[in-house]
């Protein structure tokens, strides 16, 4: 549980993949999807609760870059603008002038993708959200991010797939579908660059050797494919029914390895709580049902340290 432990090497550059359950605005707007999240709804999602939540958030991102706020996020769950710009501007992040990026999809509840990133610490920062082709319909985008320092590219595609909803069986298909789209969007972004280094990560919803991630097993990019790099801690990201399972995953291509140092899941006595039902500990949610419980996430962080940084970024930006 030591966190110097499970962060000993920080990298230069540092990025962060976290689920953050339901990160609703308070207030109603046209989507029946957030009327529970609201302050006269069935959750009683207060103003309160809500700057509690932010705050909570973003010490676990300074948490997890070792004291240094991470060059990169990755969120999903989030719902807008509004509660991004609250997040970035809150006295704890504000100081690192993060850039936030989001755009309002066809997700039911709402839910989105989103990203801060230090742009100052990178040459340029360019990026594109990509909806999924039929036949997915009203599903999460995915987002396509593209980092540039000292004529390199790393390409970073965020992903939330579609849950379980319906079952595992019901929605496998679809899941399949999504990650055969993702691993050909990459291979095209790939063939664009005369030197590719990819990275995926996200909520799959599923384990890496599932069927519905087998499309990303397999793909090739040139002579060169997709690592699943498991976390050194060995450390999941989610429990459901008393099994903790790595539905949380970072997979990047072969070229890009040698510059990794580490992947790790932040298990950190704030952000678990007792396991009652099935022993251990779990990840300690906002909700349980309809039972406010004050945590953060039913997810953990994955916290991914590169041994390089944009080379003409001066110290302290």
């Amino acid at each position: 549980m030591d966190l110097s432990a499970q962060l000993q090497n920080r990298g230069e550059f540092c990025f962060v993949w976290y689920n953050l359950e339901n990160l609703f605005y308070p207030e109603d707007d046209t989507l029946a999807g957030d009327d529970e999240f609201t302050p006269e709804g069935l959750r009683h999602w207060t103003w309160s609760r809500y700057r509690q939540k932010i705050t909570a958030v973003a010490k676990v991102i300074i948490a997890a870059g070792g004291g240094e706020a991470p060059e990169l996020v990755g969120l999903c769950e989030v719902e807008n603008a509004l509660v991004l710009k609250d997040l970035v501007t809150h006295p704890i992040l504000a100081p690192y002038h993060y850039s936030y990026f989001h755009q309002e999809g066809e997700d039911h509840r709402g839910m989105e993708l989103a990203s801060l990133c230090r742009t100052g610490r990178m040459e340029s920062v360019l990026w594109e959200s990509v909806p999924f082709r039929p036949p997915l319909r009203a599903t999460r985008d995915m987002m396509h991010l593209m980092l540039s320092w000292g004529g390199d590219t790393l390409d970073l595609f965020l992903v939330h797939l579609l849950s379980k909803y319906r079952g595992a069986g019901a929605t496998a298909e679809l899941r399949r579908a999504q990650t055969e789209q993702l691993a050909s969007f990459m291979d095209s972004v790939y063939r664009a660059r005369s030197r590719g280094q990819l990275l995926a990560a996200g909520d799959f919803n599923e384990e890496y050797g599932s069927f519905s991630m087998e499309p990303l097993r397999s793909v090739r990019f040139g002579a060169d494919s997709l690592s699943y790099l498991k976390p050194a801690n060995g450390k999941a990201s989610y429990k459901y029914r008393g099994r903790w399972t790595c539905i949380d995953q970072v997979l990047v291509s072969t070229s890009l390895k040698p510059s990794l140092l580490s992947l790790n899941t932040l298990q950190i006595l704030p952000l678990l709580t007792e396991d009652r039902q099935y022993g251990g500990l779990k990840p300690r949610r906002t909700y349980e049902g309809y039972l406010y419980r004050g945590g953060i996430s039913d997810h953990l962080p994955l916290v991914v340290n590169f041994s390089y940084l944009p080379s003409s970024v001066p110290d302290g930006q």
